[in-house]
């Protein structure tokens, strides 16, 4: 088991990859590949969403999310 942050990818349906940031974060510790035990998720906003009076949009912020804990092999 290993721990770190690597952001999972965005696949071509617009979900999180996760296996992709497992394998990515295992390869880092080198091992081969990985599956995920542990997510986190931020959001991101540009600066746009935060000036003052301004009316937030849906395309303003979106939300990243990370592997933290993988088990490797």
């Amino acid at each position: 088991m290993v721990s770190g942050r690597v952001q999972c990818p965005t696949a071509s349906d617009g979900a999180a990859d996760c296996k992709a940031g497992a394998d990515q974060l295992c390869r880092s510790k080198g091992f081969r590949e990985g599956k995920s035990l542990t997510t986190d998720s931020a959001e991101a906003c540009s600066a746009k969403a935060l000036i003052p009076g301004r009316q937030r949009e849906p395309s303003d912020c979106h939300t990243n999310y990370f592997v933290t804990r993988a088990i490797c092999r």
